[in-house]
C-alpha cells in the first residue's frame, strides 16, 4: 500500500471520529437543553409503571382471585435465619439472650415498641393479661408478669414470640427475629417494675 493511500485512509478514519465527536456533542447539547417540563417518550408503559395490586384487592390473573400471594416453597428472605429450635423447651432454655439484662433506651424502646404493638392487645400494658380484647377471647391470655414467667429463661418466652405457645399463635411475621431479644427483654422490664 503506498503512503498516499495510507493518509487517505488515515483522513477518512480521522474525519469519521469528528463526525462521531461532533454528533456526541450534539446530543448532549440537545438533551441538557431540553424542555424538562415534558415527560420522556415511554416505548414500552407497562415496564414504566407496572401495575401494582395490594394484598387485600381482588385480582382476575389468579383464581382464588387474591392478590396477596404464598412465596415458593422453602424461599427465605435475605438475611434471614431460621429459628432452628422449634417446640424444643430444653434447647430453648439453653438458647442465650445476647442483649440479657440490658435495660439501655434503645433496647428498652425497640421492645416497647414491638410489645405495644403485638402484645399489649392481648398481654395488656403493664403485662398483666388485662388487654383490651381480653372479653372477647375464651381463653384468657397469661400475665407476662407472673411469677411462672418471671421463672422462664429468656430463650423461652423468645420461643414463644417465635414458635406461639396453646391458644397463641407464631408471632414470627409480626416481630422481625432482629427486635425479639429487645422484646424479651421489655418484658423483663415489665416483670422487674410490676407492683402487683
Amino acid at each position: 500500500m503506498t503512503t498516499q493511500k495510507l493518509i487517505t485512509n488515515a483522513t477518512k478514519i480521522l474525519n469519521l471520529g469528528l463526525v462521531a465527536v461532533g454528533a456526541s456533542a450534539l446530543l448532549l447539547t440537545s438533551a441538557c437543553t431540553k424542555d424538562h417540563s415534558q415527560p420522556n417518550v415511554e416505548l414500552v408503559q407497562d415496564m414504566m409503571d407496572s401495575p401494582a395490586n395490594l394484598p387485600q384487592e381482588y385480582d382476575d390473573f389468579f383464581p382464588d382471585h387474591s392478590a396477596s400471594r404464598v412465596p415458593p416453597e422453602h424461599t427465605v428472605p435475605v438475611g434471614f435465619k431460621p429459628y432452628s429450635i422449634g417446640f424444643n423447651v430444653d434447647l430453648a432454655k439453653a438458647d442465650k439472650n445476647p442483649l440479657q439484662g440490658s435495660e439501655s433506651s434503645e433496647v428498652l424502646l425497640v421492645g416497647q415498641k414491638m410489645y405495644e404493638t403485638n402484645c399489649m392487645v392481648c398481654h395488656g400494658m403493664k403485662g398483666r393479661g388485662d388487654g383490651p380484647i381480653v372479653d372477647k377471647m375464651p381463653n384468657k391470655p397469661p400475665p407476662v408478669v407472673s411469677d411462672k414467667i418471671k421463672g422462664w429463661a429468656d430463650g423461652q418466652i423468645y420461643q414463644v414470640i417465635s414458635m406461639g405457645q396453646g391458644t397463641m399463635g407464631s408471632y414470627a411475621s409480626h416481630v422481625p427475629q432482629k427486635y425479639r431479644w429487645q422484646l424479651v427483654n421489655y418484658i423483663r422490664h415489665l416483670q422487674k417494675t410490676d407492683k402487683n
